[in-house]
């Protein structure tokens, strides 16, 4: 199954996550070499210095979103740029943990429709990233070396990507089959689910009603809850003025 993606010309189409995976599957293997010099005398005589910063570490290489290989790429690209540095963990710990997460929902967990968001999704996740970078590239470099704060910004934008993707317009079964997998409730931080809640009990509430009732995560539900009943309240408020207001 192929699932257009935007950005395409008339009459291509863009893989699918599933034919993705088929292809770019492999991570890239580093490529051993064997030359060698002799230091002349002058080297040898001169004194060692820390070696200065290469000239591209402020420079990250742009990449294809919506790929398999997105944040091996993304790994492989700062250990070029920052010799002997320890890269951040968020690429291949966590980077490629959403890409099989997303990878095992199949056609037997989602619709189509939920299929096509699934590959929206993911791109959207590497979009951020690579906005963040075009825009402000030295930035970007420099926030990738502190990997604490690479994770936050990174798990910050996880429920924008999800809803932009259309995670609200997709059928109640698919709504349910991806707000209530432990494994994609990993992958947003309490606020990102908060959020998600918040936008879907205004648009579809006895949905989301549901979902949080039935979701296996305590720790949702214990910061979740109070403020699904807060919107309940505020809504039955709402419904109770406008029948004032229409005189029944």
């Amino acid at each position: 199954m192929t699932t257009p993606v935007s950005g395409n010309r008339a009459g291509e189409t863009t893989p699918s996550l599933d034919n993705l995976a088929g292809t770019q599957g492999a991570a890239p293997t580093p490529r051993a070499t064997s030359t060698t010099r002799t230091a002349t005398a002058q080297e040898a005589n001169t004194v060692t210095r820390a070696p200065a910063a290469p000239p591209g570490a402020d420079a990250p290489r742009e990449f294809p979103t919506g790929t398999m290989d997105y944040y091996r790429k993304r790994h492989f690209d700062f250990v070029a740029r920052n010799p002997g540095m320890p890269p951040p963990p968020y690429y291949l710990q966590y980077g490629e943990k959403y890409i099989q997460r997303f990878k095992a929902l199949g056609p037997d967990q989602l619709s189509p429709e939920g299929l096509a968001w699934r590959d929206r999704a993911l791109k959207e996740l590497q979009n951020a990233i690579e906005t963040l970078r075009k825009k402000e590239p030295g930035d970007f470099a420099t926030l990738e070396r502190d990997p604490d704060a690479l994770a936050e910004f990174a798990y910050a934008t996880h429920s924008t990507a999800y809803m932009k993707a259309g995670l609200l317009e997709l059928p109640v079964q698919d709504l349910k089959t991806i707000l209530l997998t432990p494994d994609l409730q990993d992958l947003l931080s309490v606020e990102g689910m908060k959020q998600i809640i918040k936008v879907g009990w205004e648009v579809r509430p006895k949905e989301m009603e549901a979902i949080v009732t039935a979701t296996t995560s305590e720790v949702l539900r214990r910061d979740i809850q109070p403020k699904v009943e807060q919107l309940d309240r505020e809504l039955k408020a709402r419904v109770v003025q406008g029948w004032m207001h229409s005189g029944y």
